[in-house]
């Protein structure tokens, strides 16, 4: 079920859930557990997010490099929604796995407008599930279908437990990038293996999106404890019409890499 805009509104406004446009400015507090703060709520709940606290990407211990963004042709990443799973995650550095299970993975995000000149100081949110399918900060179990009604008039699921593993924000570094250390994403119901990203450029959210991975890696990981653990439903391999992660091996690293591209 897809709704327009107008649709919704009229949905939200008939419902008794719609005050005028100030409720889209509503406070802070995002259901349970630790956020950064919001300092805007937009359609279907989509934050931008308060950045006054973001760590800076350090770019003394990144592993990746420039050169590995080289073969993106800096095309616009269409802006999507955040889907339901997204909170403003306070920022605690490149340690974002905090002690989930899972192959390790160093994501890389380097933020360029549209001519690929890297932009520093942007802020990058990543989310992304564990290797069990469950997304930090929600309850949900993930061999069952989503609370799809909930989702589709709120677009944002307010957390409901305190955790934050698999999540963050970095400021990018003067090349333009950001990068996290996590644990490569399992699946949940419906999705292909992915990852999700917003980009704040100067205070505003101008990009939200996901990116999938390879089936080539997915099929490699998948098989690997704790990946393989008997599920209830069957893994969906279509990638849909996102944008793929780069992989390389780097030593002993697994790096993923993506260039978002922002209007300017």
């Amino acid at each position: 079920m897809n709704l327009t805009r107008r649709q919704y509104l009229a949905m939200m406004s008939s419902l008794g859930l719609l005050g005028g446009s100030r409720a889209l400015m509503a406070d802070n507090i995002d259901g349970v557990g630790p956020n950064r703060g919001i300092a805007e709520r937009a359609f279907r709940g989509k934050q931008t997010c308060t950045n006054s606290n973001v760590f800076e990407s350090d770019i003394t211990t990144r592993i990746s490099s420039p050169d590995d963004f080289g073969t993106n042709s800096c095309n616009m990443i269409e802006d999507s929604f955040e889907g339901p799973y997204f909170t403003c995650a306070p920022s605690t550095g490149k340690d974002i796995a905090i002690a989930q299970a899972g192959q390790p993975l160093i994501i890389a995000m380097r933020v360029v407008d549209g001519n690929c000149n890297p932009i520093a100081n942007a802020v990058v949110d990543i989310w992304a599930c564990n290797a069990d399918g469950y997304y930090a900060g929600y309850s949900n179990d993930p061999d069952k279908r989503p609370p799809m009604v909930r989702a589709i008039l709120f677009g944002h699921l307010k957390p409901d437990t305190e955790t934050r593993f698999c999540r963050g924000a970095l400021r990018t570094d003067a090349n333009g990038i950001a990068e996290f250390n996590t644990v490569y994403p399992g699946f949940y119901y419906g999705q292909p293996i992915h990852v999700h990203f917003k980009a704040h450029v100067d205070g505003k959210n101008l990009l939200t999106s996901q990116a999938n991975f390879s089936e080539e890696w997915n099929e490699r990981i998948v098989n690997l404890p704790p990946y393989n653990k008997a599920r209830s439903l069957k893994r969906n391999t279509k990638q849909g019409g996102f944008p793929e992660m780069g992989l390389l091996e780097r030593g002993d690293h697994l790096v993923a890499v993506l260039d978002l591209v922002v209007p300017g």
